[in-house]
């Protein structure tokens, strides 16, 4: 038995045909396809946007804000601690000999501000022309470790001052006839008024090569003193 397609039929397989063709078509235009793959394209675009996001977010400090362990956050610390600090043109220095080869020392501020100092002052001697030498120090922690002391407008801080006398004779024997002395951090130095036992100016004292022995600045004059 024959059997022909129905006219229905015929129909709709030229209707799929038709289909196939216009399929067909369409995956060969390039603008359709990058239109096909818009979906993942605009999702790219959101994980950009989102990364771009996270990144403007990291960057949160305004431009020209110093973050924490920065170097112009360190440097602001640093300005600071250095306006705190005593700078030598506000001090005085007064050296008063207690004994022989010891002498308190006692560095007042002289300023309008209030001011810190800690650690250890340097010295150096003057001779008779008022030309400078070197000396020798050693340090000690004495009477305690350096402590940080806020000097008021006229108020003192204390160190002890030690040294060997010696023979005037002997070429090693450094005959001063005064004192200069830095303060701590600072590179200019004041010369220190000297003062005997008997409280008037000594114009000279011998010093061995060994130099002087320093403590440290405190807040007190007890314990101050150097064995």
């Amino acid at each position: 038995m024959n059997h022909r397609p129905t006219a229905t039929a015929r129909a709709a397989a030229t209707a799929a045909a038709v289909l196939a063709l216009a399929l067909g078509a369409v995956g060969c235009d390039d603008g359709t396809t990058a239109a096909g793959s818009g979906a993942p394209a605009a999702a790219a675009s959101t994980a950009t946007a989102a990364a771009a996001g996270n990144g403007s977010t990291a960057s949160a400090a305004p431009a020209g804000t110093a973050g924490p362990g920065s170097a112009a956050g360190t440097g602001g610390a640093a300005a600071q601690a250095g306006t705190d600090r005593c700078r030598t043109a506000d001090l005085k220095a007064d050296v008063q000999i207690q004994e022989a080869g010891k002498a308190m020392v006692m560095l007042t501020n002289k300023g309008s501000r209030s001011c810190t100092v800690k650690g250890y002052l340097g010295y150096g001697g003057l001779l008779a022309d008022n030309s400078r030498t070197d000396t020798a120090t050693h340090r000690v922690a004495k009477p305690g470790l350096p402590v940080a002391v806020t000097l008021k407008p006229g108020t003192t801080a204390f160190s002890g001052l030690s040294w060997n006398s010696c023979d005037k004779a002997d070429a090693t024997c450094g005959v001063l006839a005064g004192l200069v002395v830095t303060p701590p951090d600072e590179t200019t130095r004041l010369t220190a008024t000297v003062l005997g036992t008997d409280g008037k100016p000594v114009v000279q004292f011998p010093v061995a090569k060994a130099g002087f022995t320093v403590g440290t600045l405190q807040p007190s004059n007890q314990g101050v003193l150097l064995g």
